[in-house]
């Protein structure tokens, strides 16, 4: 799905799924983003979600991310966060608490 200021891909598989996200990850657009995912996700499968580069995200979409991993865990499948992020974002999921949830590679801009 894409949308004028998030985009995300799904790829699908017989056993996995993944999702790529970026754009803006933001409160402003997490129903959008919410409604997407949760047309698309398939808990009966592992999940890789890839965060690549974002314009922007914030705490919301890091809770969507959690609330993904305990409900995938709950079914006993695989979850799996990629990410690259800028520094100022890296330092942003660093301090709230989340860098555990993201394997992240800064990016350098």
């Amino acid at each position: 799905m894409k949308d004028d200021n998030f985009q995300i891909q799904v790829k699908k598989s017989d056993s996995a799924l993944e999702m790529v996200f970026s754009g803006q990850l933001t409160i402003n657009y997490i129903q959008k983003i919410k409604d997407t995912v949760s047309g698309e996700v398939d808990f009966s499968k592992d999940i890789t979600v890839v965060v690549d580069n974002p314009d922007n995200l914030d705490i919301t979409f890091l809770q969507l991310l959690q609330s993904l991993k305990k409900t995938a865990e709950l079914n006993k499948r695989q979850f799996e966060v990629r990410s690259t992020l800028p520094n100022e974002l890296e330092s942003l999921v660093s301090n709230s608490g989340f860098s555990d949830l993201l394997n992240s590679n800064p990016v350098n801009n």
